[in-house]
């Protein structure tokens, strides 16, 4: 029952914290939320214009459809077929009847009864013609009519001939007068002329063909147009058996009643699969740098060592895309049925909520197997860019053709839907085509019933992306676990390649050993610096040199070696050394970031490397760089790290407070600022109280004032420092000898990985009180006299320190006046000059500088290049 609360307090504090990030990240919410609908608002303008602009006059409500003649297509006169150098076949009207206006239109005929054929065809055409005023639809239909003017999508159900000024033509089979006649249409007058039908018999349907292509622009020499016309022949037909007064007449067509059937173009639906791909897809970007950037910026590692499990931040981590994801999508849907764009309005929508909740699913799933291979945010984005439209752009270019072209096995078509990205391009399209031809006929979108149909691929694409689901959330969650400190999976990768490769020569680069360390830190029960030194804890140095094939690519390094400690109860241990001495790696081994190579490590009986969520219970930690999120305020910081720590209620809100009290953060509303108006110094305060929040039995601190001025770091010191050691255990480390003898109760010094002290600072000055320091600045070029100085003051001198024109050099006590000393440098001054000089007992810093100048080497690291440490820690 605890672990439930425990559980449900961290992913409440995780989904607290990325909601409080996500809404103050102005930039990103507008890029994510306002440009696509931006581009729906566009969308949708674009659909306006162009249905009320581009079709003026025309009804968008047709609940009375009206009656009109049915109409052949005419070839217009230029365009009609005569007698031409191409086509010389006998019958055909002179060219010359171009300049009369006479030319008849031609229908070829063809079959194999041509008496019968004949026949049919003196039928075809009505000799003469009479219009009835009173029954002007009847007098029509008796008629066969035609014009120039071609079918137009605008129009849909009406002919476009009966709204321009080009006239109706009635085909009478014998020579017409060149009179006309008007006739009034549902109120619109129009214009009927008569032009005489010729008809010609072809012997094979193969000379049909022929003459057809001769009439195309580019199947004669001439490059002339020489069309025929085309009928219907039922009519004929019925008179040649039944006799004359018998008739198949086509009375008239209308438009079936619709109550929108403006003649709109779905431009939502035919631009909409590109643009609704790119706003879906572009959920996988959110996803992937979020977890990237949380890696790169250790925060997930700092989150886990105050207590926080996989499994809270899976769940939350998941949770806050799904709701982000669903709740963009909902937007989506919402806007584009306000502002009118029915590619969401028209498909059902369950269908679509089915499709686009596995589809974010998916996104999501791939985003955190993404991260697991990605440790840089830049890499992440421009990976996550080149699969949205790299996506886009392949799915239309190329997925598209094979979708449409049904001359392809549909198995190329079902194999490159595994690939996510056209799975989701396909669904998309289905949904952008359905509705497509639900605008124009009047129906509904996809609809339930639609799935069984195996032509669309809607049903192959969600049981896709449903099984890909799945299975890659599986092997994500599985990779996250084996990628722990328990499970390195860099190891195992390394054994497999050394099971391939045996010889080393087969690997591309030379592989590198490296030297580790074991370090046993107990931290004891029942005693402080006071008692130690009658304690029953013994210090003792436990060397081992253990060699670990590692990737290749960097030469052989010793990181940390010969180095074993004891810890008491209550006491602040200092780690002193310059940098690159192996001080942060230490760290990183004894708070379990790295795991041991050998050797055991136990805080009060407990083994690390085994018990480590038991551990992170009783740690601290505050690392050597500011691990924070600049949205946030130092307060939702301290109350983020309480949940992860199970703190709730009262409990919680009093210890924020009394943290922000004991780093000074409290005043002046600072604790209420977001981060990234912060100075150094207040990001420090607040990265020492997260460490300290909860109470933790030991607290590790890396370096707490690098990057400060003198100033700082001595109010930090004073103010927050010298108070965080009361009642528990701190391990420090710095490169400042003045702020370890100032907040340390005992001190290593470590140097290139090697410990060369161990001891209080009292004891270690103590130690070398039998030297002075003798510091000089003099110009550079007389570095030579400066020496023969030196020499004469203390004959076995020593260098240990020079930075531009300032020298130190180390004199024995006994080879050294200071009246000799005084005198000298009087006498030196009148020689060369001298800007100033001391001679002072050694200082804890120069003593460092003594120690380190002894023992660098000519390569050190600090943590870096995949140096490896094991550590023990242990409570008696």
């Amino acid at each position: 029952m605890n672990s439930s609360r425990n559980f449900c307090t961290q992913v409440n504090g995780i989904l607290r914290k990325n909601l409080i990030e996500q809404k103050r990240d102005t930039c990103k919410t507008i890029w994510l939320f306002f440009f696509p609908m931006f581009l729906l608002l566009a969308m949708s303008l674009v659909q306006t214009f162009i249905s009320h602009e581009l079709n003026p006059g025309y009804s968008h409500i047709l609940l009375h459809p009206k009656k009109w003649p049915a109409l052949l297509y005419i070839t217009a006169m230029p365009d009609r077929a005569v007698e031409t150098k191409s086509s010389r076949f006998v019958g055909l009207a002179p060219e010359s009847c171009m300049n009369t206006g006479s030319c008849p239109v031609t229908l070829l005929l063809t079959g194999d009864n041509k008496s019968f054929g004949l026949s049919l065809a003196q039928k075809m055409f009505p000799s003469t013609v009479s219009l009835n005023s009173s029954q002007v639809l009847h007098s029509l239909a008796n008629m066969v009519l035609g014009s120039e003017k071609g079918y137009n999508h605008n129009f849909d159900f009406l002919d476009p001939a009966y709204f321009s000024n080009i006239p109706l033509y009635s085909i009478q089979l014998h020579q017409c007068s060149k009179n006309s006649t008007f006739v009034s249409l549902n109120g619109v007058q129009r214009e009927l002329r008569c032009v005489r039908g010729l008809y010609l018999w072809m012997n094979s349907s193969s000379e049909v063909n022929d003459e057809l292509f001769k009439g195309y622009h580019q199947g004669n020499l001439e490059g002339k147009i020489n069309e025929f016309v085309a009928v219907m022949i039922s009519n004929a037909y019925i008179r040649y058996l039944k006799g004359e007064s018998t008739k198949l007449l086509l009375g008239s067509l209308k438009g079936m009643p619709n109550r929108n059937s403006s003649p709109s173009q779905e431009i939502s639906s035919a631009l909409g699969t590109l643009i609704f791909a790119w706003a879906i897809m572009q959920l996988f970007n959110v996803v992937v740098t979020s977890l990237v950037r949380e890696k790169q910026l250790k925060q997930r590692m700092i989150m886990k060592m105050h207590q926080l499990s996989d499994n809270a931040y899976w769940v939350s981590s998941y949770a806050y895309f799904l709701m982000l994801s669903v709740f963009y999508v909902v937007c989506l849907a919402v806007f584009s049925a306000v502002v009118g764009i029915g590619f969401f309005t028209l498909n059902d929508i369950k269908i679509q909520v089915l499709f686009y909740f596995i589809s974010i699913n998916l996104q999501i799933s791939l985003g955190f197997l993404t991260s697991h291979f990605v440790a840089d945010v830049k890499v992440a984005t421009v990976l996550a860019f080149a699969f949205l439209y790299g996506s886009r752009l392949f799915a239309k270019n190329i997925f598209e053709l094979f979708m449409e072209d049904l001359t392809q096995p549909r198995i190329w078509t079902t194999i490159m839907e595994l690939y996510p990205g056209f799975s989701l391009y396909r669904g998309i399209y289905e949904f952008a085509q359905y509705a497509l031809v639900g605008r124009r006929i009047g129906t509904q979108g996809i609809q339930w019933k639609d799935l069984s149909n195996t032509k669309n691929g809607m049903r192959t694409v969600l049981v896709f992306m449903l099984v890909e689901w799945l299975i890659i959330l599986f092997v994500a969650y599985y990779i996250d676990k084996q990628a722990s400190p328990k499970n390195n999976v860099k190891r195992k990768i390394l054994s497999i390649l050394k099971r391939i490769f045996p010889n080393p020569l087969s690997l591309p680069r030379k592989t590198v050993k490296k030297r580790i360390l074991l370090l046993m830190m107990n931290i004891c029960k029942n005693s402080s610096p006071k008692t130690q030194e009658s304690s029953t804890v013994s210090i003792e140095m436990e060397s081992h040199d253990v060699s670990k094939e590692e990737l290749p690519g960097k030469p052989e390094k010793i990181v940390v070696s010969g180095l074993s400690l004891a810890i008491s109860k209550g006491e602040c241990f200092g780690v002193l050394g310059p940098k690159a001495a192996g001080k942060t790696s230490i760290i990183s081994m004894m708070t379990g970031i790295t795991k041991p190579t050998s050797g055991k490590a136990f805080i009060e009986g407990l083994e690390i490397e085994s018990n480590t969520k038991e551990i992170y219970t009783r740690m601290g930690y505050c690392p050597q760089k500011n691990l924070l999120w600049e949205t946030l305020t130092g307060r939702e910081h301290l109350l983020f790290y309480g949940r992860l720590r199970n703190l709730r209620g009262s409990d919680l809100t009093v210890a924020v407070k009394n943290s922000l009290e004991r780093v000074k953060l409290i005043y002046n509303g600072t604790g209420d600022k977001m981060v990234h108006k912060y100075s150094e110094v207040e990001k420090r305060r607040l990265s020492i109280a997260i460490s300290l929040l909860g109470d933790p039995k030991v607290v590790y601190m890396d370096e707490p004032t690098v990057g400060l001025d003198p100033i700082s770091r001595t109010k930090l010191w004073s103010g927050v420092l010298k108070h965080a050691k009361q009642d528990r255990t701190v391990i420090l480390t710095t490169n400042s000898a003045e702020e370890a003898e100032f907040l340390c109760d005992r001190i290593a010094i470590l140097v290139n990985g090697s410990l060369q002290y161990i001891g209080k600072p009292q004891e270690l000055k103590a130690k070398y009180k039998e030297s002075f320091i003798f510091s000089i600045t003099a110009p550079l070029h007389y570095g030579k006299e400066v020496e023969e100085l030196v020499r004469q003051l203390s004959p076995s001198a020593r260098k240990i320190f020079q930075i531009s024109v300032t020298q130190k050099f180390e004199l024995p006590k006994k080879e050294v006046k200071i009246a000799a000393v005084t005198q000298a440098m009087l006498s030196a001054k009148s020689k060369f000059p001298i800007h100033e000089w001391a001679l002072t007992p050694p200082s804890l810093q120069d003593i460092l500088t003594k120690v380190a100048s002894n023992n660098i080497a000519d390569d050190q690291s600090d943590s870096g290049a995949g140096t490896l440490v094991s550590a023990a820690l242990s409570v008696c």
